[in-house]
């Protein structure tokens, strides 16, 4: 079984628990990040949701991330955890995801499609909205500090995730 992550999934190592047996780079095609699912429990709260990343539908662009195998025998375990981390609203979907060795393999997918699901803004007002929310997690800031860094660290420069990363920071500056 292999699961596909392009945000947080990327660097918590919440794979090692499962038995992950490969953890290597992998592209999504025909998706692209996007800040338009409002997390109301780990980095902000229902009267204040903080925008967080999801994968939505965009033909021309692909979506460089991390895919992680794992035994079969674990699989509803592996479903189980990503069901409680994702939240409401998400769905696994098996997509096609091509290996940095070329091989294709099927991957769950973590697809936000439910009613925490925002309309996408553009990046000022994203901004606006990451700022000052928090959660059980820590707050928005740190969120997005977060996934530019895991981002980074795999070599993946991801120019929505950068930019937000520059505007959070100017308006989160005294």
């Amino acid at each position: 079984m292999w699961v596909f992550g392009y945000g947080s999934l990327m660097g918590d190592g919440w794979e090692s628990q499962f038995k992950c047996t490969r953890r290597v780079r992998a592209v999504l095609a025909g998706y692209r990040r996007a800040f338009n699912k409002a997390s109301v429990r780990n980095w902000g709260t229902k009267a204040r949701p903080c925008p967080t990343l999801n994968v939505v539908k965009s033909d021309s662009s692909s979506c460089p991330g991390i895919a992680f195998a794992f035994p079969s025998e674990v699989g509803p375990r592996v479903r189980a955890y990503l069901a409680d981390g994702e939240g409401n609203g998400f769905g696994l979907h098996a997509q096609a995801v091509r290996l940095d060795s070329s091989e294709i393999v099927d991957a769950l997918v973590p697809l936000c499609a439910g009613p925490n699901l925002l309309p996408e803004k553009d990046l000022e007002t994203i901004a606006t909205m990451i700022v000052g929310t928090s959660g059980k997690d820590g707050s928005g800031v740190e969120y997005v500090d977060r996934v530019a860094n895991e981002l980074l660290k795999v070599g993946i420069d991801d120019p929505v995730v950068t930019e937000l990363k520059l505007v959070v920071g100017r308006l989160a500056s005294p």
